[in-house]
């Protein structure tokens, strides 16, 4: 029971997560982003199938019975791609990534089948594997028995974690002289996701190998390895929303590193990027314009002829976090001075944080709270209160 909860959980999480990330969070329209909800998405989608066949519920909708089973061949290599993304600061897929499609049309093809079967013979299938679910991997539901699906999807996850710690380990090697904030938070995160993938990963086909040996009858069934491994399998991917949210800096202009193959010439010094950075201080400054909600780092970039990818390695190699957290933090700067000015005394807290250029007052608070470790009001009490002690002296 605890299982099925925590991977209905993960299932709401994952959902939740992929929402903010597709219609909040993902404002430079990033190609990884994109990737990332997507993957999200599907996770989730696989993950709710179980529930749907141990709770009865796939009875009603027998003919979407088999729809996941080629969708998990598209999980890790959508890992894999989104990781490269990250890292290589792709902005769309390689024609040869269409190679990782294999697996996915091949075992379409192989459930075509059942795709196409009566659907008051799909309903007896679907009722029998509801009441016995063994039969999802001791049964043959396509052309090949259910056990090839379980061998070749578990191989597809191995080999596409090697890759991906191939590619990770690889990238950060030769980049060990690189040292910003950003470049820290990136690093860290796409380690932590393949961590948590490769637990997950190992976690199933350990699951796989102790059913198929159960099934057999070359081991007894052992209820409490079933359960260590259940947990391991279903908190893996609640585990990868819950840190994204608990991460908003991996949201919030999600990671892309855009940062020049070492070999290719030599980074910019300090002194260029303060330079960058005061030009930059004293444009929005000028202009206003990091009040616009909507600022994206292309119209700064056009505004004031730097090249995006100059901009974003300034940014990364400042005390900000991304170019969202620069650009909030000159909208706190600004909020400070009008509530100084007695903006609250007149108008709401949701208004001054409109007037800033955020989108929402929630925003606006944790903005405020991480650069004055207190809420806008609180502000306001503390700069009046101090005021007024200064005038009664």
């Amino acid at each position: 029971m605890l299982i099925d909860i925590l991977q209905f959980v993960g299932v709401l999480f994952c959902l939740f997560t992929a929402f903010l990330i597709r219609f909040r969070l993902n404002k430079e329209n990033s190609f990884s982003g994109h990737l990332l909800a997507v993957l999200l998405v599907l996770i989730a989608l696989c993950n709710s199938f179980y529930l749907f066949i141990v709770y009865g519920v796939i009875n009603y909708f027998p003919y979407l019975y088999k729809i996941p089973a080629p969708i998990t061949y598209l999980i890790f290599p959508l890992s894999y791609l989104y990781v490269r993304a990250v890292l290589n600061g792709e902005k769309s897929f390689k024609k040869i990534d269409a190679l990782h499609l294999i697996p996915f049309l091949f075992f379409a093809v192989n459930y075509f089948p059942f795709y196409i079967m009566d659907l008051d013979e799909k309903s007896k299938m679907v009722f029998e594997i509801t009441q016995d679910f063994s039969k999802t991997y001791t049964g043959q539901d396509g052309l090949l028995p259910e056990w090839v699906n379980i061998a070749c999807r578990a191989s597809s996850s191995v080999i596409y974690l090697l890759f991906q710690w191939r590619l990770i380990n690889s990238f950060f090697r030769k980049r060990q002289h690189v040292f910003s904030k950003q470049f820290a938070l990136v690093k860290k995160w796409v380690y932590d996701l393949t961590i948590i993938q490769t637990i997950h990963s190992l976690s199933l086909v350990i699951l796989y190998i102790v059913n198929a040996l159960i099934a057999i009858g070359f081991i007894p069934m052992f209820q409490f390895v079933h359960i260590v491994l259940g947990l391991l399998v279903c908190c893996s991917f609640l585990l990868v929303s819950c840190y994204l949210l608990w991460n908003p800096n991996l949201l919030i202009g999600l990671p892309n590193l855009y940062i020049k193959n070492p070999d290719a010439d030599i980074p910019p010094t300090a002194e260029n990027v303060e330079d960058v950075l005061t030009e930059l201080d004293n444009h929005l400054k000028q202009t206003r314009a990091f009040l616009d909600p909507n600022l994206k780092i292309d119209t700064l970039s056009r505004a004031t002829n730097i090249p995006t990818r100059k901009l974003t390695h300034t940014i990364s190699e400042s005390n900000y976090d991304n170019f969202n957290d620069y650009i909030n933090q000159m909208r706190i700067s600004y909020a400070a001075v009008k509530i100084e000015d007695n903006y609250l005394h007149t108008y709401s807290v949701e208004a001054l944080s409109i007037t800033c250029g955020f989108n929402s007052k929630n925003a606006f608070y944790r903005a405020f709270k991480k650069a004055h470790d207190c809420t806008p009001v609180q502000y306001c009490s503390n700069h009046f209160g101090s005021s007024n002690d200064t005038n009664t002296l």
